[in-house]
């Protein structure tokens, strides 16, 4: 079974990592940062002062 590798770079050193790896990497990275993901899906922070809002949302499309 042929592995497949992925390059994953740290500042401007390339790592080669299984691509598993890569892609876990990816999806923390997003979850503690998702600042790129909200630019792209063009969403906005809600307004937290409302008291009818869900704390469970924070982001409104």
């Amino acid at each position: 079974m042929a592995e497949s590798f992925r390059w994953l770079f740290v500042d401007f050193v390339p790592l080669l990592y299984d691509k598993k790896r890569v892609a876990r990497q990816f999806q923390v990275e997003t979850w503690l940062n998702p600042s790129q993901l909200i630019k792209e899906l063009k969403i906005k922070k809600a307004d937290t002062n409302r008291r009818d809002l869900n704390p469970a949302l924070r982001y409104i499309v």
